[in-house]
């Protein structure tokens, strides 16, 4: 019952925000449930996946995705993330379990931190710096080589983060589309999460293949998250976003700042 209630909370903040998933499912399951990080980290990309894949074809019907700059992304990405999960691989293979579970928290709390304050950059600089971006490139035209290897290189860099931790597919990537690109709010968020969907579901089966899935507590945690991110869905429109941003973003600096500090 448990899952299913916190599946709940973290889909409705989902579907509220947009972001939030990976940041809250997987320090959930380490610290409150118990699950070995490995396996949490795992489990949250398949649960990713399947939450995320709703939003992203609605926002393609709403032709709110640049195709693009996500196929760029996940040119960098993918590749990456996978090396991230051989990464989590050879962390196993390498070191007792409970230096698994001490490198692990420390990673998925570092990363936290970064999530955090990347919300909160989101929340507050991303209309003064799409203004300041909008001679540089309209978002219709097609990319400039200069622009595409940087959306592959920082895509890289945030898709080992989701490999290794399953943290930040979409609150990194939103901030790297930030300051990338002059792109409205709701290109932005669509692109994110189509982006989003596609590398959590590489990476999920990357993590499945390795024996890194729990897939009975993926099911519990979805049935209660489906019906969250509707609900959230519905309500985003109704509530002011950047107050609710802000308050999930100092949550995860203190959950993160308590992991590194334990």
């Amino acid at each position: 019952m448990v899952p299913v209630l916190f599946g709940l909370l973290v889909g409705f903040l989902v579907g509220l925000t947009g972001v939030g998933g990976g940041s809250l499912m997987t320090p959930f399951l380490v610290a409150v449930m118990q699950v070995p990080a490995p396996t949490a980290i795992g489990t949250d990309m398949v649960f990713a996946t399947v939450t995320k894949m709703t939003g992203s074809v609605q926002h393609y019907r709403q032709r709110s995705v640049n195709l693009e700059v996500a196929i760029f992304l996940g040119i960098g990405s993918i590749p990456a993330s996978l090396l991230g999960v051989w990464t989590l691989e050879w962390i196993q293979a390498s070191y007792d379990a409970d230096t698994v579970r001490d490198i692990l928290i420390t990673l998925i709390a570092a990363t936290l931190v970064l999530v955090g304050a990347s919300l909160i950059f989101k929340a507050f600089l991303p209309e003064r710096w799409t203004r300041s971006r909008k001679t540089t490139w309209d978002g219709k035209t097609s990319m400039s080589l200069k622009r595409r290897l940087f959306t592959i290189l920082f895509g890289a860099a945030g898709g080992y983060l989701v490999g290794l931790t399953s943290i930040g597919s979409g609150s990194v990537m939103a901030v790297i589309l930030l300051l990338l690109y002059p792109l409205a709010p709701a290109i932005v968020v669509g692109t994110d999460i189509a982006h989003a969907t596609v590398l959590s579901l590489v990476t999920g089966f990357a993590h499945l293949y390795n024996g890194n899935v729990d897939l009975r507590l993926a099911g519990l945690l979805l049935l209660g998250s489906i019906p969250g991110v509707l609900v959230g869905s519905r309500l985003a429109p109704r509530l002011p976003g950047k107050p609710l941003t802000v308050v999930l973003a100092i949550m995860l600096l203190f959950v993160g700042a308590r992991l590194l500090l334990s």
